[in-house]
């Protein structure tokens, strides 16, 4: 809960039961809605440890409540489809401006060190160049290009191929899900579940044949980076073999603009060595000057695409980049020490509608500013004024005649055998007495 977790918080903010209470009523049944009402409130301000939650949210039920509650069998895919339910509002605004929205598609990973937590392998991280203990995460959602923001749709942890365990000695040596072939699920799932055929932008893993089939085959375009590496095959009736870097030294470049930034382009019609049908490709670079090197590579299905409006979905895509640093700093996923499977979906999905939560309140104050070119507070901003006024109203009813069983949770839980001990650990003790001469008196 940040810099405040030494407050306690009598109230789950409004901003978050409102949307909290569109799940309401499938989780009445075992004391569930208060579960996910705490679970969600705590992961928007940054905590994932169930034993702080019980302690600093005081509304919250106990550990053991909330560690059934995330074991709950089947809960996190009936809260993903209530998620993408309460999107609809999203989607109605996405049928009026098309051009205005667009898909993207990347995995991330999420490190873990502890033992026997499921779905956690060794995977290797082409980034940092090494192997890394952790769950990967692959996510499909919305993003508003205007507002630089995304919201998740879709997400999936990816696992290793267990069919062949029989000639693999250790889980490290089994092959992966292939990362392309569960986002062409997602676009089923979207396909079916009504939403838009959007744009759908991806980073240079994704590229292949049967992935872009795929995507065009389902009516989608795509955006893709492509790497440097790969070799032209043919430019119009011309066959020729020379990687793109080479290809586009020759190509003369222009100027496009892109929110207020000039870069400069070279675009052509090509056949790669990946795929058979022809691609129109946009190299992207900093400087005119043909001998700098080009920074990025850009394939698209269209062929009449303009290289800026390619430009543009590409850089799109950086908004999802945005969104796993912020699950991962500001909104704790992966921080609960869960190890099950349905535990461990429930606590990424969590995360993922505290995210959704904050996301909506962040285009709802750029759309009521009367700047249409304004962008919204950053979701750091948002948590903190959502921290400081909780400690602020659970203080003041703290202070002008709180209710009683208020005070009674409040100083069972915060005496000093209970502050040096986990809250699941902390000794049956009866309820202090609730009557204010007696409370007078003890205090």
């Amino acid at each position: 809960m940040g810099n405040v977790n030494s407050i306690p918080v009598v109230e789950c903010p409004q901003l978050i039961r409102s949307y909290c209470d569109g799940f309401k009523d499938r989780l009445e049944a075992n004391n569930g809605y208060r579960c996910f009402v705490a679970l969600v409130c705590a992961s928007v301000f940054g905590e994932a440890n169930l034993s702080m939650i019980v302690r600093y949210f005081l509304f919250s039920p106990s550990v053991s409540a909330l560690s059934r509650f995330l074991n709950t069998e089947d809960l996190a895919p009936n809260l993903n489809r209530r998620h993408r339910l309460r999107l609809k509002a999203i989607f109605l605004k996405v049928d009026k401006d098309p051009r205005r929205y667009q898909y993207a598609l990347d995995d991330t990973f999420i490190p873990h060190s502890g033992k026997n937590i499921w779905g956690v392998y060794t995977w290797y991280d082409h980034t940092k160049k090494c192997c890394v203990k952790a769950h990967k995460l692959l996510v499909l959602g919305l993003v508003d290009q205007k507002r630089k923001l995304f919201i998740p749709i879709i997400w999936e942890i990816l696992h290793r191929d267990l069919s062949k365990l029989t000639d693999a000695p250790t889980n490290e040596d089994l092959t992966h899900e292939k990362a392309w072939e569960i986002g062409l699920r997602f676009l089923d799932a979207v396909d079916e579940f009504g939403l838009p055929k959007l744009t759908v932008a991806a980073d240079s893993w994704f590229f292949g044949n049967d992935f872009c089939d795929g995507i065009v085959s389902r009516g989608f375009n795509y955006v893709i980076e492509v790497r440097s590496n790969l070799k032209v095959r043919k430019h119009g009736k011309k066959s020729i073999d020379t990687p793109l870097s080479k290809f586009f030294m020759a190509k003369e470049r222009r100027v496009i603009r892109w929110q207020k930034k000039s870069k400069f382009v070279a675009e052509s019609v090509v056949t790669l060595s990946e795929i058979p049908s022809s691609i129109k490709v946009v190299a992207v670079a900093n400087h005119r000057e043909i001998d700098e090197e080009v920074f990025g590579y850009y394939a698209c299905n269209q062929l009449t695409w303009d290289a800026s409006k390619i430009w543009g979905y590409s850089r799109g895509r950086w908004s999802i980049e945005v969104q796993f640093r912020e699950l991962k700093q500001l909104f704790a996923l992966g921080g609960a020490a869960v190890r099950s499977k349905q535990s461990v979906e429930t606590e990424v999905s969590i995360s993922m509608i505290a995210l959704t939560v904050i996301r909506l309140e962040q285009l709802a104050d750029a759309d009521s500013n009367k700047n249409q070119y304004a962008q919204p507070n950053s979701a750091g901003n948002i948590v903190r004024k959502l921290e400081i006024n909780s400690v602020s109203q659970s203080i003041l009813k703290l202070a002008m005649q709180p209710k009683p069983s208020v005070v009674s949770k409040f100083r069972l839980r915060y005496t000093r055998e209970n502050l040096n001990s986990k809250p699941a650990e902390r000794s049956r003790k009866k309820e202090i007495p609730t009557d204010k001469g007696k409370l007078a008196k003890s205090a």
